[in-house]
């Protein structure tokens, strides 16, 4: 495993925690979605994942941008916006 595939682990285990607590969130999530995850701080992390994730989307797969600004002091997510695009 990359560097990047090992944040990428932690940050959907971690979105996944996010989502469990914040259920109107989770209502915004199509079944299905492609999720790219879009951090704060970490350039090369997000391209390699926008550009990794684009070239696996399936067609007419909703697409979902996660951006994380803010994580709670123990690492988990404390704050997101999603963003669809058809």
């Amino acid at each position: 495993m990359n560097k990047y595939t090992e944040f990428l682990v932690m940050v959907s285990t971690e979105f996944h925690r996010y989502l469990m607590e914040n259920e109107e969130s989770a209502d915004k999530v199509p079944a299905n979605a492609m999720i790219i995850f879009q951090i704060a701080g970490e350039d090369e992390f997000n391209n390699w994942h926008k550009e990794t994730s684009l070239k696996n989307k399936e067609t007419d797969q909703p697409l979902i941008y996660v951006y994380v600004r803010k994580w709670r002091k123990h690492s988990s997510i404390e704050e997101i916006s999603l963003v669809g695009v058809a």
